[in-house]
């Protein structure tokens, strides 16, 4: 059994052999010896079955002279196909080429050594294509002279399986159908020659329908069929051969470029191919997607796909591109050249691309900035050219580049050669670096300005809250805490952040030497003297009071009632506002109530002196007395006074209170812009200390902001307004803490003794 088998195989490779041979072999050439008299030329002509159906040439003839060619020619009468052979010697062996394979060979002649007086070649080529029936001429020529000619049928022989072939092209598939019940063998192959037809696929059992896939859409892919036996013979079609293939990927895909010397060849996989693609050297940069960037004037010609590359830069990264069709195909044949004549280095520089160049060969050498955007590489700028001399090897270039640009690459080259060297050095990090360093330089510059404005600003601020102020007089009008309290928290901002000389009855130490009313005229003349204010906290209590003096004037007749303030309007709000709060009569000390007296006798005067009280003001805080409108209501008489209802108003009053003493509307305005912007803010400061001695439910949402409605706010806004009560009161008379009633009485009974 297992002897049985190695012969099979050995007899299997013996066929293939030979018929691997009388492909390869197919010319022989024999020259013999005869003694009898030959005639010649003789010739011979029969039918061999191969992988197709060929004639065999048999031909006698006088052996060649060294410059003679013998040609060979055959035709069918039926396809209409032609072939030629020719025939020469060269160092004794024999030289032939035809034309279906378009590649020389060479045969050597086999010597018989006969005893005889003549010698004479007998060469036999083996395959003529031909169709079964058909008719086939041949004749032989040395140069133009015709030596034989022979006409021969083509014998019918085996019989060949049928089948109709489709082709998909978008698949790259064959469809065979078959057209007969035997078995059939079926190979899928490209035909480079009539005789020879290389396999891809061999399939030994075949259905009724077969599916072949091929790689390429080539025209020279074909099926052949045959029946089971030892030479039958083969139906090949080819149904790409006539077809006309838009396409040119697959073809160039499935095609070869090799540099021998200086010529570059380019090999398609079908032999017969006519297409004729265009070549242009290019450089390849590798990267995530790798792209082979074109360089100017950089086109290849050649002759029967044969290019002169003899003046083409061989680095191992410049390749050549073919383009067929709107296909291309890149090939880099010079990567196995390794080390080319010259080489370059980048290095990137300030706002400079510094190129060091050496080279083995005296050359001129050139560079110029490009901007890459895929397989493009547009020039930029000038070009900067060098020249490296035979006994100096390197040199330096130096390209400008500009201000942070994106996708800059150099393209460098020899002038004498093709193909340019594109580098993109990568500088990125140098500039973000550039990036960061001028950021921070910014940052700091925007810094330094921020601190010299802040300082200049806190300088002016610190002037203007040191400057020269108008002095204040405050005089309290109720003995209610929350009253007192809200006095004394807005005469400590005044005094502690503003620097504004504040006097106030509970602060007064002279008061209990003097006496209330003498005081109060005291300060308030000399208040007005020098320009300064009289503030009056007005409050219910303020209200009744000047109601009541009102009344007892017009009894009596008084300045008031002499000089015409009252109108009926204004005795109508009198006898509307009597009933209210002259049933309620209010116990006041000693201190508030004569001060207030003698301020509002003050007030008056200067209503009746010029009409305005000019010097005087009205202070109303927000939120006291429950939201009661008789603690913000002004009566009629008192409008003509400047109010200040705080801390709406707070702005307003630390304004008035820096502006000297001149006419309205003089001056300039870009102090009193200032002025008014810089008392804003400070009024910002001043009103949570304010409203720490204001009641915080009672606020309108306008002046809440700060202070939002909680308990935990609210017990510690109480609590902190008793504190203010209480060091106002004992500020000048107290020692340590009390309440607000006791220090009250005991600031009562001061005053009595």
């Amino acid at each position: 059994m297992y002897s049985s088998s190695l012969i099979a195989r050995g007899v299997l490779l013996c066929v293939v052999f030979e018929c691997s041979l009388s492909v390869r072999d197919s010319l022989r050439v024999r020259q013999e010896r005869s003694d009898a008299e030959r005639r010649l030329p003789a010739l011979r002509l029969s039918t061999l079955h191969l992988q197709d159906l060929c004639v065999r040439v048999r031909l006698s003839v006088r052996p060649l002279l060294a410059n003679e060619t013998l040609k060979i020619e055959s035709s069918d009468s039926e396809t209409g196909d032609s072939d030629t052979l020719l025939m020469w010697i060269q160092s004794n062996t024999v030289r032939w080429i035809s034309r279906s394979s378009g590649q020389p060979h060479t045969a050597k002649i086999q010597m018989h050594d006969l005893t005889s007086h003549q010698a004479f070649w007998t060469v036999r080529y083996d395959c003529f294509p031909a169709q079964p029936g058909s008719t086939v001429s041949v004749s032989v020529h040395i140069h133009s002279h015709e030596l034989i000619s022979a006409y021969y049928v083509v014998e019918h022989t085996d019989p060949v399986p049928k089948a109709s072939v489709t082709v998909d092209e978008h698949a790259k598939r064959f469809t065979v159908r078959m057209q007969t019940d035997q078995r059939v063998r079926m190979s899928l192959c490209y035909k480079h020659s009539h005789a020879e037809c290389s396999e891809i696929i061999h399939l030994h059992e075949t259905d009724s329908t077969v599916n072949l896939s091929f790689p390429y859409l080539v025209p020279c892919v074909c099926v052949q069929l045959w029946f089971p036996g030892s030479d039958s013979r083969r139906n090949t079609q080819c149904p790409l051969k006539e077809r006309a293939l838009p396409r040119g990927d697959d073809i160039l895909s499935s095609s070869s470029a090799t540099v021998r010397g200086s010529v570059l060849r380019w090999e398609p996989l079908c032999p017969a191919d006519q297409s004729d693609p265009s070549a242009s050297v290019c450089w390849r940069i590798h990267t995530q997607n790798s792209y082979c960037v074109p360089a100017p004037n950089a086109s290849l010609h050649g002759t029967k796909l044969q290019y002169n590359v003899s003046a083409v830069d061989r680095h191992p990264q410049m390749c050549v591109k073919f383009s067929l069709n709107g296909s291309r195909r890149v090939f880099c044949p010079f990567e196995s050249e390794g080390r080319s004549e010259w080489s370059v280095m980048v290095v990137p520089g300030s706002l400079h691309l510094h190129l060091h160049l050496r080279s083995s060969v005296a050359a001129s050498f050139a560079a110029q900035l490009c901007a890459r955007r895929g397989e493009t590489c547009s020039s930029q700028g000038s070009i900067v050219s060098q020249r490296v001399d035979e006994d100096a090897t390197e040199a330096e270039l130096s390209v400008p580049f500009p201000f942070l640009s994106s996708g800059l690459c150099v393209q460098v080259w020899r002038l004498d050669l093709r193909g340019r060297r594109i580098i993109c050095p990568d500088f990125t990090h140098r500039r973000w670096g550039l990036i960061t360093g001028t950021a921070l330089a910014l940052l700091a510059a925007v810094t330094v300005l921020v601190c010299i404005t802040c300082y200049l600003v806190k300088g002016i601020t610190s002037v203007w809250r040191s400057a020269e102020r108008r002095p204040v007089l405050l005089v309290c009008s109720s003995d209610h805490a929350a009253h007192i309290a809200a006095v004394c928290s807005l005469a400590s901002g005044l005094q502690g952040e503003l620097f504004v000389d504040v006097r106030l009855a509970q602060w007064a130490s002279s008061l209990a030497q003097l006496g209330p009313v003498p005081w109060l005229y005291g300060q308030c003349q000399a208040v007005q003297k020098v320009g300064g204010l009289v503030l009056i906290a007005w409050s219910p209590d303020a209200l009744q009071a000047f109601l009541r003096r009102t009344k007892s004037d017009r009894v009596v007749g008084s300045e008031f009632s002499e000089t015409g303030l009252y109108s009926a309007v204004a005795e109508e709000e009198q006898k509307s506002c009597d009933g209210e709060w002259m049933e309620k009569p209010v116990e006041s000390s000693s201190i508030t109530a004569p001060v207030f007296n003698a301020a509002l006798s003050c007030l008056w005067t200067g209503l009746h002196s010029d009409g305005h009280a000019r010097g005087f003001g009205l202070v109303c805080f927000q939120g006291l007395n429950n939201n009661n409108s008789s603690s913000t209501y002004i009566p009629k008489q008192l409008r003509c006074v400047p109010k200040y209802c705080l801390p709406k108003d707070l702005s307003s009053l630390i304004h008035d209170l820096g502006e000297p003493t001149r006419a309205h509307g003089s001056g300039r305005c870009w102090p009193r812009l200032l002025s008014k912007t810089l008392s804003f803010f400070m009024s910002r400061q001043l009103v949570p200390r304010l409203e720490a001695g204001l009641p915080g439910p009672g606020f309108p949402k306008s002046s809440r902001k700060l202070v939002r409605g909680t308990k935990w706010k609210t017990w510690r806004q109480k609590k902190r307004r008793s504190k203010v009560v209480s060091g106002c009161l004992s500020r000048k008379e107290c020692s340590k803490k009390h309440t607000a009633p006791e220090l009250l009485g005991a600031a009562h009974t001061s005053l009595k003794s």
